[in-house]
């Protein structure tokens, strides 16, 4: 398992784990693969554990390498962050 990339954001901190789905028969060898995108968001702070929050990124169209998926994963964090993204939260953090 690959270690998630981290992030900090307006008092939070993100953690982006893009694990690359298995190539179907059908898809060329070098073409753009299919990622499940989870991010992990928890507020920031020194030496305290607290509360974290995880949230699975919906489908998206396959990316041509990991690095695309996981900008797409802190994206999606900083969009529920900034409370653009309906039904997720992160007030109770």
């Amino acid at each position: 398992m690959s270690t998630p990339l981290s992030d900090h954001y307006k008092g939070f901190e993100i953690k982006v784990q893009a694990l690359r789905r298995a190539r179907e028969r059908d898809d060329p060898e070098d073409g753009p693969r299919h990622f499940d995108i989870v991010v992990t968001i928890s507020r920031s702070s020194s030496g305290e554990s607290g509360r974290t929050e995880m949230f699975g990124v919906p489908d998206q169209e396959p990316f041509e390498s990991p690095i695309d998926a996981t900008r797409a994963g802190i994206d999606y964090a900083r969009d529920i962050i900034d409370h653009k993204i309906e039904g997720q939260s992160v007030d109770e953090l």
